[in-house]
């Protein structure tokens, strides 16, 4: 039974809203400490030219964010958004990787500590550059293979492909990119392909072109998908009351033209004793909580095996380990695009946010996994975290 989504406004709470604007203001004066350290040395030794290219690049790009980041955002010109963000990325972040190096600088007078600094800035710098170029079209698949006592005989080494939060406002177009993924998906041969949210940035009009691409993804037994929180439009403007509600009716049907079941606090039933569950956004504050997990479950057996997608992984501490669903599937933290996972370590900046924040985390039980994302959005690119396509398989075991 196909259920219609009604938009409900929700009140951020102020405290929230406080604590997030200290958080930013907080950040923005370490960004400023950092690049006036980052000029003060290049200027010391006399490389005028370079302060000035910097300065100007960083001065320029955040102006240009502050004035035009929420017009543009509005009227979906993401090409001039994320050109603004990316400047400001690639001479923001390099001066920050400074800071500590140059403050040490400063204290200790030591020129050596300078000069590890300005490698620090320099090597991230180039990375950036990668990351814009290269990495934002450089998907990886990542083979998962879980086992279950559990699992009904019927479904042992059943496979399926996840992809999350693809963003499709975000590439711009580049078809040819994006068929890249694709075919990748296809590759896999998956018996069903899961999709967990964020089709679009804002607004249904981004997928126009798209739907032959996207509707070109096979799965032998079925595809089915969730909305994210940007699937609602919450976070532009609508000039005509009514506007926002069949935004997010026609991407709803957008899915379905695309060959996608979505799964509206919903469960159907796979097999014999396996369900698959889908329910609305749900996060924490300032995110919409729109999912209703106890009225999903209500519908079906207890002791059936279940896989839920959910498209923030806050859901699972915060609900999902109150019940005994087996796996959830969720996505929304892009691995905030920046980070490291070699050499043994695993770390973004976004894991201070979401302490699961990529990848297979297991709590008793029952297992989650975080999709790194399909696509991209602010950050025109990717830094050691690359866009994902997931190949799950899963084994019954004896124990």
């Amino acid at each position: 039974m196909d259920l219609k989504v009604q938009l409900i406004s929700t009140e951020i709470p102020f405290s929230h809203l406080y604590s997030q604007r200290m958080i930013f203001l907080l950040s923005l004066l370490l960004i400023i400490v950092a690049e006036w350290l980052f000029l003060h040395g290049l200027l010391e030794h006399r490389y005028n030219l370079l302060a000035c290219l910097q300065g100007t690049v960083f001065i320029g790009s955040v102006c240009l964010l502050f004035f035009n980041f929420q017009r543009g955002t509005q009227k979906s010109k993401y090409r001039a958004v994320f050109t603004y963000m990316g400047l400001f990325i690639a001479s923001g972040i390099p001066a920050l990787a400074y800071l500590i190096p140059g403050l040490s600088y400063l204290i200790l007078d030591l020129p050596l500590l300078q000069w590890i600094g300005w490698t620090f800035s320099i090597l991230i710098f180039l990375g950036i550059l990668y990351g814009i170029q290269f990495g934002r079209w450089n998907w990886k698949v990542h083979q998962v293979r879980i086992y279950y006592p559990n699992l009904p005989s019927a479904f042992d080494g059943l496979r399926f492909v996840q992809i999350s939060d693809v963003h499709v406002g975000s590439f711009l177009h580049r078809y040819q990119k994006v068929q890249k993924a694709i075919d990748l998906i296809n590759q896999q041969n998956a018996d069903y392909v899961f999709f967990t949210g964020d089709l679009v940035n804002n607004k249904a009009d981004e997928m126009h072109g798209w739907e032959p691409l996207f509707s070109s993804i096979k799965a032998k037994k079925g595809k089915f998908s969730i909305l994210g929180n940007h699937d609602y439009g919450d976070y532009v403007k609508w000039v005509e009351q009514g506007e926002k509600q069949e935004n997010l009716d026609r991407l709803i049907e957008l899915h379905r033209a695309i060959g996608f079941k979505p799964l509206l606090n919903e469960a159907v039933e796979l097999g014999e004793e396996f369900w698959l569950l889908g329910v609305e956004n749900w996060g924490k504050a300032p995110f919409r909580q729109s999912g209703k997990l106890k009225e999903t479950l209500s519908k079906i057996p207890n002791n059936s095996f279940k896989i839920l997608l959910s498209h923030d992984p806050s859901h699972f501490d915060a609900q999902v380990l109150d019940t005994n669903i087996d796996l959830t599937l969720s996505g929304h933290t892009h691995g905030m695009q920046f980070g490291i996972e070699r050499f043994g370590i695993k770390f973004s900046p976004v894991s201070l946010k979401y302490p699961k924040w990529a990848g297979l985390y297991q709590v008793g039980k029952q297992y989650l996994y975080v999709n790194r994302g399909f696509g991209f959005l602010g950050f025109p690119g990717r830094v050691g975290i690359y866009p994902e396509i997931t190949h799950f398989t899963l084994k019954k075991s004896e124990h």
